[in-house]
Order: C-alpha cells, then structure tokens, then sequence
C-alpha cells in the first residue's frame, strides 16, 4: 500500500461566506489545494477572556503536507481575523485514484 502520510485536510475559520469562497478560490487556483468545502457553520469558543458564538466558515481544503507552508502564508495574507485557525489533520486513508488525483492537483515546492 503507498505511503499516504503526505496528505492532510486544513481547517480554516473564515468570518464570512466570501471570505470563504475567497480563500478557498485562490488556494485551488494556485494549486496549494486540490479541493475546498465551505461548511456554515455557529461556533463557540473563547477570545480574551469572553465567550463568543459566531457563525463562522471553515473551508476544509485536501492538500499535501508539503503545500502548508504556502498555504498558511495564503491564508494569513487573505483572513481577516487576528488569528486565523489552520488546522492540518492527518489523514489515515485515502482511496487510491483519489490520491493520485490529489498529488497531481496539488503543486508542492519540490515539484
């Protein structure tokens, strides 16, 4: 079975829906993502000191562990939050042709 530890799925927090469908727009566009979900979501959570419950929308993107370091300066270049969640989950599994298709949508720094 392939090594299938390269890929991770980022969690990204996004105020709105635009600056979702932005964030997400330019991460496939510049090939640092494969794909990207938009998800409404309401969220809880605490921010200096004080308990806040927003709407908010996580754009989930497929990419390779060796995309994040541009993809995080993408989303901090583009997020309007202080700061921005980035999150990247291993992912365990991946089914075969989506892996392939996955490496050859994504551009990573050594090709």
């Amino acid at each position: 079975m392939p090594d299938r530890t390269e890929f991770v799925t980022v969690s990204i927090a996004c105020g709105d829906a635009e600056e979702a469908k932005t964030i997400a727009g330019r991460l496939v566009e510049q090939k640092l993502a494969a794909c990207a979900q938009i998800l409404p979501t309401d969220s809880v959570y605490r921010w200096r000191g004080k308990l806040e419950r927003e709407a908010e929308y996580p754009v989930l993107a497929k990419t390779l562990t060796a995309a994040l370091p541009a993809l995080e300066k993408l989303v901090v270049a583009h997020h309007s939050y202080e700061v921005p969640e980035i999150l990247a989950l291993p992912v365990a599994w991946a089914h075969g042709p989506y892996a392939e298709w996955l490496r050859e949508a994504v551009q990573t720094p050594d090709g």
